[in-house]
């Protein structure tokens, strides 16, 4: 005998044995027959003891579904799911039931359209790892068609997030094997609350009330989490963010209502109930990038639905500064980023041609990388002279060609003579902008292993020298400066630049801070006139000293 839940028995039996004169019958001779692979039956009780759905079904799911009898085929209907829903607050038994919605496909004969509202008689896990689930459909009056047994396991590892169960047609759990063996099988994936097609609470919180900027729209990568993909469009930013090899999770923000930079919108997760309200403030677009933050998420209760204003009061409780700080401790700022992707790239803030040292970790280098068998494929040449090289030149200003090893021999005329030479990396500049007093820039590498998207710290120390500092990832710390070079800072690689044009090179020095980074690409300045001689004369006296100077 094996007691499963409250609402649950289970046990084994033997046959009938018939005591013979002149013998003895003991337990343990009658009971030597029931063995592992003995059938197992199960009582269900009648008179129900209630039981929390939680550890059965929480949340929202579409499913396929397939009969083992009448012929037909897999069923994939819109109207096919479940809703284990609890209303916030609520006293009633709807953390106790769930329904169920089947529905019908015109292809499929063994479909129907059907609701059934099951009571949740608990759940019980057996030791080959099988998890089984009692049921009761309350709309059915016969024991036999009453009680249902379901069957699924959590070692399923598929890549779209789907689960198979199994469901009995009767009073018995039996007939399950496995959660791809049943009289109904079943595969489940988690669904949108907006988008079952049934009338549930929350249906009417998601509906979008406003829009998004018409920029924002495209895919997005985001710096707030590790592996994450956003879709924005018009009304719904959607966040999809890996977990693991298997399995994923996705979150839908509906736009309600917005003011200036701030925009309330709902936040729901793919495949659970619960509806919260937080809050965006984005800055205005530049380039591929968009910096923006979130507020804590906020509840709606049901005294507040029922005041007619409650969405002004929900805006001005999620939507107000202090709800932007997560830490009462910690009041500083902080902007995440959404970066496009892939990127549309931008002339790139640091322009010119420069020899650079590297400090850091020796695995966090940059290095010579050869495209073939060969070392240096510099055939016929006599290199005296190798340098680093960092530029970013007026052929291709969106480009920095990063180079660890190049040949700096020229030849009679003053050019290079090394006509094989390719960069080790190509960054390509994604945007920039100036925030806290710091320059950042963000880089886009497809063939880097560790992050396509890097975040850099740049700042000029004089006419001539820089200093980069390259982060882990593509979010920088706030801790980072231009001069930063290991992981306690967030940084990955510190670069000093030196100038270094020559005479044919074509690579004049650039250099943009991002303080304004909505100024339109290579804006070009022209110098007015001079009023009078003179006052052109007082503008130009330390341009001409400085001049002389050098000449000196």
């Amino acid at each position: 005998m094996y007691h499963r839940t409250v609402n649950i028995l289970q046990y084994k039996q033997t046959t009938c044995i018939t005591q013979r004169p002149g013998t003895s019958i003991s337990l343990d001779s009658i009971c030597i027959s029931i063995t592992l692979n003995s059938d197992i039956l199960t009582m269900f009780r009648v008179t129900l003891q209630t039981v929390n759905c939680k550890t059965t079904w929480e949340g929202t799911f579409h499913f396929t579904y397939e009969v083992d009898f009448g012929g037909g085929g897999i069923c994939n209907s819109p109207g096919s799911s479940v809703v284990a829903c609890q209303e916030p607050g609520s006293v009633y038994v709807d953390n106790q039931v769930f329904n169920m919605y089947f529905g019908k496909c015109v292809d499929v004969t063994t479909s129907v359209n059907l609701k059934i509202r099951f009571q949740c008689m608990g759940t019980w896990t057996d030791p080959n790892g099988n998890i089984f689930s009692g049921l009761t459909d309350i709309g059915r009056d016969q024991y036999r068609e009453r009680f249902r047994c379901m069957l699924t396991r959590n070692d399923q590892q598929y890549a779209d997030n789907s689960r198979y169960y199994a469901l009995s047609r009767w009073a018995e759990c039996s007939t399950l094997k496995s959660p791809y063996d049943g009289p109904y099988r079943l595969r489940m994936w988690p669904a949108y609350i907006g988008s079952l097609g049934v009338a549930v609470y929350g249906t009417q919180l998601v509906t979008p009330s406003c829009n998004f900027p018409r920029n924002f729209t495209g895919t997005w990568f985001t710096t707030a989490e590790f592996d994450s993909d956003v879709i924005i469009n018009a009304t719904h930013i959607y966040f999809k963010t890996k977990l693991d090899m298997y399995t994923f999770r996705e979150s839908v923000f509906a736009c309600q209502q917005n003011r200036d930079s701030r925009y309330l919108v709902t936040a729901v997760t793919i495949g659970r109930c619960e509806v919260d309200y937080v809050c965006f403030d984005f800055m205005p677009r530049h380039h591929s990038i968009i910096r923006w933050r979130m507020s804590k998420p906020y509840r709606l209760s049901s005294w507040e639905m029922s005041i007619p204003n409650y969405m002004e009061r929900k805006f001005r409780q999620a939507c107000t500064w202090s709800s932007f700080t997560l830490n009462r401790d910690d009041t500083n700022w902080k902007y995440y980023t959404f970066i496009l992707n892939p990127p549309a790239p931008v002339p790139c803030p640091i322009g010119g041609r420069y020899n650079f040292t590297q400090i850091g970790l020796p695995e966090e280098k940059y290095v010579t990388r050869v495209r073939g068998i060969t070392e240096r494929p510099r055939h016929m040449i006599d290199c005296h002279q190798y340098v680093s090289e960092f530029k970013s030149c007026d052929d291709n200003p969106k480009k920095i060609l990063v180079d660890a090893e190049y040949c700096a021999t020229l030849d009679h005329t003053g050019k290079p003579i090394g006509e094989y030479e390719i960069a080790d990396r190509e960054l390509n500049c994604v945007g920039y902008w100036l925030e806290d007093m710091k320059s950042y820039m963000i880089t886009y590498d497809m063939e880097d292993a560790v992050s396509a998207f890097r975040c850099w710290v740049y700042e000029r120390r004089d006419w001539r020298d820089m200093y980069l500092s390259r982060a882990i990832r593509a979010a920088c710390n706030p801790l980072q400066t231009a001069y930063s070079k290991d992981a306690s800072e967030g940084a990955s690689l510190a670069l000093v630049l030196k100038e270094s044009e020559r005479l044919w090179d074509s690579c004049p020095q650039r250099y943009d801070t991002g303080a304004n980074p909505y100024l339109k690409e290579m804006l070009i300045y022209v110098l007015d006139d001079a009023v009078s001689l003179s006052s052109c004369a007082w503008k130009l006296a330390p341009l001409l000293y400085f001049l002389l100077r050098l000449m000196i």
